[in-house]
């Protein structure tokens, strides 16, 4: 049995995952709301990944189907899927590669109507630029790191449970 200090119960570490998610996201909204730094689109795929985080330790602490193991795996497969996520808006903020059109720029109007829908829409930033960093580094960069770091003591917290 591991018996270190980063071990938590699987009770204790899904409430954990709940409190660093609503922190997470009531961080973002509160940038949004507060100081107008509007998210991307990837970043509120992000946003998407915390709510979910958010929702299966609700229910892995409410419901027997999802209490104890099963909670942590559901919790850990979205948190991988939330790295992914991240670490490719990470690789195009650094311009390692191109995102998709529709959140590196408007493409130019072919038609008067792509021009009027173009106009209507509520102008978003781009997910190849950093909006907003902290301490100089790219908020989405630390996000990678939040959920990395998340991802690691879910997996310790798993691997005390199962072992």
């Amino acid at each position: 049995m591991i018996n270190h200090p980063l071990c938590l119960a699987h009770k204790h570490m899904q409430f954990l995952l709940i409190v660093v998610a609503f922190t997470a996201l009531a961080t973002a909204y509160i940038a949004e709301y507060g100081f107008k730094i509007l998210p991307c689109d990837f970043c509120l795929y992000e946003r998407y990944v915390y709510a979910s985080v958010l929702v299966m330790g609700t229910l892995s602490l409410k419901n027997i189907f999802f209490s104890g193991v099963r909670g942590i795996i559901g919790q850990l497969i979205i948190l991988f899927i939330g790295m992914i996520i991240t670490f490719y808006h990470v690789g195009m903020e650094q311009h390692w590669w191109t995102g998709p059109a529709s959140c590196t720029g408007v493409g130019p109007a072919t038609t008067l109507e792509d021009f009027r829908a173009q106009l209507m829409q509520i102008p978003r930033p781009r997910c190849d630029q950093i909006t907003w960093s902290i301490l100089g580094v790219s908020a989405t960069l630390w996000n990678l790191v939040l959920q990395a770091g998340l991802a690691f003591l879910a997996s310790v917290s798993l691997y005390k449970a199962i072992k």
